[in-house]
């Protein structure tokens, strides 16, 4: 027996809200839950991406302003003494591109706002001695670790694969989504305990998200009593 009515069922395929639930939530592929699911997917993702937002701003304000610092230019991935990886300038080439396609100027600012989470994380990762090149220089940025900077990326990796996810709209509901809110919050406190304080006071969806997580279906209860 089926939960959804012929128009749910089309809307089910239409949106393809089944892929959003639990997998032991739902009666069928058609079941009239996945909507449910499908919704608090969506407001989970928005809620979570507000606050890695607030982290690849962080990231990236603290970042650049330490190496313009060290390499003395505001272009600082153009400076002679320093070596990246061909990934690393491909993400540089391919910001630049995307702003002659809008028209805009290539400012330093502009490039550096136009790449992704994943170009910040990357700088902290081994690539060619970034220990030396990059990672001295910018650790001033984060007055609240004492740690490691591979333990540093290992987190920051984490959190840049969970932004990948709500990119490209997979669900992210059978992760453990308060841990990964406190995991951003932390790393954002690493760079500014000020702003950390903000963006946790800011987020009230988060955890009113997590307590109104979508029930199982009643026919599937019904199969398990």
């Amino acid at each position: 027996m089926q939960c959804a009515t012929a128009d749910e069922k089309h809307l089910i395929r239409m949106i393809d809200a089944n892929r959003y639930a639990a997998p032991d939530a739902i009666c069928s592929v058609s079941c009239k839950q996945s909507l449910a699911w499908s919704d608090w997917e969506t407001d989970i993702s928005k809620a979570m991406y507000e606050v890695l937002r607030n982290l690849e701003n962080a990231l990236r304000c603290t970042v650049a302003a330490r190496l313009v610092l060290h390499y003395g230019q505001e272009d600082w991935w153009e400076a002679p003494t320093l070596r990246l990886t061909y990934e690393t300038k491909k993400k540089i080439e391919e910001a630049k591109s995307k702003l002659r396609r809008a028209n805009a100027p290539l400012t330093p600012t502009a490039i550096q706002r136009e790449v992704s989470l994943g170009f910040w994380v990357t700088l902290m990762g081994r690539g060619t001695d970034y220990e030396t090149q990059l990672w001295r220089p910018m650790k001033a940025g984060f007055p609240g670790y004492q740690g490691r900077r591979a333990q540093l990326y290992v987190r920051m990796n984490h959190l840049r694969i969970l932004r990948n996810k709500i990119a490209h709209q997979e669900r992210i509901g059978g992760r453990d989504l308060t841990a990964d809110r406190s995991s951003a919050l932390t790393a954002i406190g690493y760079v500014s305990e000020a702003v950390a304080r903000r963006v946790s006071a800011a987020d009230v969806a988060i955890p009113t998200l997590l307590a109104a997580r979508p029930e199982v279906c009643p026919q599937r209860r019904g199969e398990e009593s």
